[in-house]
């Protein structure tokens, strides 16, 4: 039983004439006929009567047609998710980010694509880099986002960055250096910090106080959480270095000020890591543009008209 020895059935019945349900169906009439006399030897049973009126189902006929309407109704419904794949309307995504944009850019992106892919699964993971370069490698998740942190030569992972960040020390408005005059590499190792606990910036942290002569600063609060950064300088008399465009609801609100002085670990890369040559998916492959679309026009506020 074949999908258009159906068609022809229905089409036949639905007309009452063979030459007009062939002329519908782009088929001669001789096919036609050809095609449901074909069904009906499979079956081995009558479907049509035919008279000098046109034709009529008969009681196989009316049961055969019942069952080819749900059989026609399933085929076209998969054809159109088929398509909706395609078109990345539908479907599962699971990437990963690192840790610092749990509760920035990224729940932002997700609201977007919720709105405009309401039927798209999204499944996100929060690690590290070093973490998400490793679920990236096992193809544990479709790709990753986030900051870029120091790797090894790897063939096979690729790394695309997105946008260079300019960081600044922030303090909270009572804080001792938040006076307005520039501090001194000397005054910033004397203060306390909260800081990212990525290892990268951790790094970099270090090195630039090290490479000074001068003994790492005491870091009070370590986090993965930006959030939690903007609320520890709020609160507390403690230093951060945050990314300018992060931070900057903070200062012009004055809830927080940035500092005038050398910055440790100024510059970050953000950007996405895939597996070399691993294959991504049409969903995959839509949520990427949107974060290559938002980064890539600098704009922080996914709600732009990119999305």
């Amino acid at each position: 039983m074949e999908i258009q020895q159906l068609r022809h059935l229905l089409a036949a019945v639905e007309h009452g004439n063979l030459l007009k349900a062939a002329d519908k169906n782009f088929i001669s009439q001789s096919g036609l006929s050809r095609s449901i006399k074909s069904l009906e030897q499979r079956l081995g049973v009558p479907l049509l009567v035919r008279g000098a009126k046109g034709v009529e189902p008969t009681e196989y006929g009316l049961s055969v047609m019942r069952r080819a309407r749900v059989i026609l109704n399933e085929v076209q419904r998969s054809i159109e998710e088929v398509k909706a794949i395609q078109g990345a309307r539908i479907g599962e995504v699971t990437f990963g980010i690192t840790q610092n944009y749990t509760a920035y850019l990224v729940p932002q992106l997700l609201r977007h694509l919720r709105r405009e892919r309401p039927q798209l699964r999204v499944t996100v993971i929060a690690d590290g880099f070093v973490e998400l370069i490793d679920k990236v490698r096992v193809e544990a998740v479709d790709f990753a986002f986030g900051l870029i942190g120091p790797i090894h030569r790897s063939d096979d992972i690729e790394i695309e960055p997105l946008r260079e960040h300019r960081s600044r020390v922030i303090a909270g408005r009572g804080h001792p250096l938040a006076a307005g005059a520039e501090a001194s590499v000397q005054q910033l190792a004397e203060a306390e910090w909260a800081m990212l606990s990525s290892g990268s910036v951790q790094r970099g942290f270090q090195t630039f106080f090290e490479t000074r002569g001068l003994a790492i600063p005491a870091q009070p609060v370590k986090t993965n959480s930006i959030s939690l950064l903007r609320q520890a300088v709020r609160d507390m008399d403690l230093l951060t270095i945050l990314p300018q465009d992060v931070v900057q609801p903070d200062i012009d609100t004055g809830h927080v000020t940035p500092i005038r002085c050398e910055t440790p670990v100024e510059h970050t890369r953000i950007g996405l890591f895939f597996r070399r040559g691993g294959a991504l998916t049409p969903q995959a492959r839509y949520v990427i543009d949107r974060f290559r679309a938002v980064i890539g026009q600098g704009d922080t506020d996914p709600g732009s008209s990119l999305l």
